[in-house]
């Protein structure tokens, strides 16, 4: 696929996702064009350009010629195994296929330079759903009526999570690098820069020249997207599960605040620091009481938690046939050990034994994860495998995915499973860690009152400082979901992947002294090529900066 410009890209994706959505209807002249002032006054149409953003996430194709190219639920596969959370297990068994993951890039440092035939993923993939964002803005900001507002609303929630992931993933924060000491001094030429802003009003001459957003510019434009949308969404009912809600802009807020309070500079227009991490807490605190959703219990969590929406989810993606592009340009053929027809029984993605060892045995999540007996008895109500088909399954690989209904051949069923974007257990979660920031002991009763819903002995180890206590139960609690690579950026975390007794991959024992090089995602070639105030100014190329152990 020929990308030359980021406003060139998924211009054919529009109209394709609306007709999935079925949510364009008669309302217009079926001898014309509609108006501008017919799209705003219809219901009808103004939704429509909301659902084209949702089902892009799960439709959209940009081209790289691999199975992970299916959009938002790729890029959560692509930062999990960027930070070593998810790796394939499979390998640690004989006969096992480790390259049957296909997240290999992220996983070994490789291909993720400007010109490296993956750097496009990302990029690419953002600025589409950002074009079908900036489609709805810009279909419904001169809405009259109430419902055109709050669609209105909702493409501003959307695009603010899509700057905000991009944000995070762009913005060049130190790392050592060393196996390649002039990376350090590189990424020092582009400090605190983020992404250029395509808005709706950008034109084509202005995109060819249109640089990176400084941290403060970029943060300040985001805040004000989800004003917006906390404006306009107050009285909004969330009618599907697909799109933003009150409490899911609350929940954006928290993200965002998070995020900054990670900064030492003293910004004009956006908190940093304690500020920040103050304002953090009150917005998951918002969500919570907003959403009305309720703590994942035991069952759901061990049964259809991670591929059936319930109760706890506070936004989601939800897959029909429609939405389903193949049987492995799809997530549950990359993520369940059921997927007997993809990738998944093959690579078996699994967790660090080290994790997997720090895990209490009463905590009930440990039961997704195989133990080093690999017991079938202990895990046949977990899955649809028979015996003699988990006889392939290595140890640490996991059951928290399943398919559709646990089916193990037919992907055209297999596939169409819901796939979590915001749930409440992470607003819990980054309340605990915000407060502990300017107030531990009242992080000590937050973190301790949310883990006696999974540990009914749960009490906090005297080993470890209480941020990392924090970390570690949101990494275990969000393993798989794409949630935890912004945490081990923001905090400077360590990988650790190839201390002894790992059961990583052999190209995947990294271990760093803080962040990774190749978390500061590069910009691709073709795009530096076409937008002249790029050049110069991407993040350093990260491969070869550290060594595999």
């Amino acid at each position: 696929m020929k990308m030359n410009n980021i406003l060139k890209t998924a211009i054919v994706l529009l109209g394709a996702s609306t007709l999935m959505s079925g949510c364009i209807k008669e309302t217009f002249p079926l001898e014309g064009v509609a108006t501008e002032e017919q799209v705003n006054e219809s219901p009808y149409a103004t939704s429509g350009l909301v659902s084209a953003i949702y089902t892009s996430l799960i439709t959209n194709y940009i081209g790289i010629g691999d199975h992970i190219d299916f959009g938002y639920p790729g890029i959560f596969g692509a930062t999990d195994r960027a930070v070593g959370e998810v790796f394939p297990v499979s390998g640690n068994l004989e006969g096992g296929n480790v390259y049957a993951d296909r997240w290999q890039p992220w996983q070994y440092n490789i291909l993720l330079g400007p010109t490296g035939a993956f750097t496009p993923f990302t990029w690419y993939n953002y600025y589409s759903f950002i074009k079908c964002a900036n489609d709805a803005i810009r279909g419904t900001k001169n809405s009259t009526t109430e419902a055109g507002k709050q669609n209105y609303g909702l493409a501003k929630a959307f695009r603010a999570l899509f700057y905000l992931d991009m944000a995070r993933m762009y913005d060049p924060l130190p790392a050592k690098a060393p196996a390649r000491a002039s990376y350090e001094t590189e990424l020092e030429k582009v400090k605190g820069l983020t992404v250029p802003i395509v808005t709706e009003e950008l034109t084509q001459e202005e995109a060819t020249n249109n640089p990176r957003a400084t941290r403060e510019e970029m943060f300040e434009f985001i805040l004000q997207d989800l004003e917006d949308a906390e404006e306009l969404l107050q009285n909004y009912k969330q009618t599907s599960v697909s799109v933003p809600s009150l409490a899911v802009v609350y929940g954006l807020k928290a993200r965002t605040y998070l995020w900054l309070g990670g900064f030492t500079e003293t910004y004009e227009k956006v908190p940093t620091g304690n500020d920040a991490y103050r304002l953090a807490a009150e917005y998951a605190r918002k969500a919570i009481d907003t959403s009305g959703c309720q703590i994942m219990n035991e069952s759901t969590w061990l049964g259809t938690g991670f591929n059936l929406q319930n109760n706890s989810w506070m936004w989601g993606m939800v897959q029909s046939t429609d939405t389903v592009l193949n049987n492995l340009l799809s997530w549950a053929a990359h993520m369940s050990l059921e997927a007997i027809y993809g990738y998944g029984y093959n690579a078996q993605p699994g967790i660090q034994v080290a994790s997997y060892d720090r895990l209490s045995n009463t905590d009930f999540r440990k039961r997704v994860f195989v133990g080093p007996d690999r017991k079938y008895s202990k895990y046949s109500d977990l899955t649809s495998l028979t015996e003699e088909e988990f006889e392939t399954i290595a140890p640490y690989a996991s059951f928290k995915f399943h398919t559709n209904g646990r089916e193990k051949t037919n992907y055209t069923t297999a596939n169409v499973v819901d796939i979590p974007l915001m749930r409440v257990e992470e607003m819990y979660f980054i309340e605990a860690e915000a407060t502990a920031h300017y107030d531990e002991a009242t992080a000590r009763t937050l973190l301790t009152s949310f883990m006696a819903n999974r540990d009914p002995s749960y009490k906090i180890p005297a080993a470890y400082t209480l941020v990392d206590e924090i970390m570690f139960q949101k990494r275990i609690e969000f393993w798989g979901e794409g949630i935890i690579y912004f945490d081990f950026k923001r905090l400077n975390m360590s990988m650790q992947n190839g201390n002894p007794g790992t059961n990583a991959p052999l190209e995947a024992r990294f271990n760093t002294d803080g962040r990774a090089p190749w978390w500061n995602f590069c910009i691709p070639q073709s795009e530096t090529q076409s937008n002249t105030a790029l050049a110069g100014n991407n993040n350093p190329d990260p491969t070869q900066t550290v060594t595999s152990n």
